[in-house]
């Protein structure tokens, strides 16, 4: 779900609605699988479900613009214009899985399905829980660009998002599927 630039604005197009979105935070996931390592007697058996926070893209966006400076939208679209115009539209079709067979689910359904979970707000995070586990952990998009604003050596968000977009990282991607993945 990476933006695109649009007339010199960073911009997500995406079917989410108000939607609240949990994303995580990867520099944070290791202090959650260390906690879980550390504490068998509590995390046996337990899914630990991890999350920045529940955060709308609208938001997002006026987060990217907080801490950068540079403009930043959201602009909501329907399932159709995404799978018709969106970047995996040659994608939707397709199967799924990474070895699916063709006459597996598409990947248009698939994550449509994936988008309506955020779209209509099904799921749910145990903040108190990952505030105990990880009290230093990232809780908002504005904390989370402006870390990533930080780090040394990859530039600004704004020219990293510049340079080639931010790119993806799914594993088809890397195998090589044509197309504008």
């Amino acid at each position: 779900m990476t933006p695109t630039i649009e007339n010199d604005v960073v911009t997500w197009r995406l079917p989410l609605g108000n939607g609240l979105v949990q994303h995580v935070a990867l520099d944070d996931c290791g202090h959650y699988v260390r906690w879980l390592f550390d504490n068998p007697s509590r995390s046996n058996g337990m899914d630990l479900e991890v999350a920045i926070a529940p955060i709308p893209y609208a938001e997002l966006a006026a987060a990217f613009t907080r801490v950068t400076g540079h403009p930043a939208q959201y602009i909501d679209i329907s399932l159709e214009e995404y799978w018709s115009d969106g970047p995996f539209a040659v994608a939707a079709k397709l199967p799924a899985g990474y070895n699916a067979g063709p006459d597996s689910m598409s990947s248009e359904s698939n994550f449509s399905g994936f988008f309506n979970t955020w779209k209509y707000d099904i799921l749910t995070r145990d903040f108190k829980l990952l505030d105990e586990i990880h009290p230093g952990r990232i809780r908002s998009a504005d904390d989370f660009f402006r870390r990533e604003e930080e780090k040394h050596g990859k530039g600004s968000l704004w020219k990293r998002v510049q340079a080639d977009g931010l790119g993806h990282i799914l594993k088809i991607s890397e195998d090589g599927r044509k197309g504008k993945l």
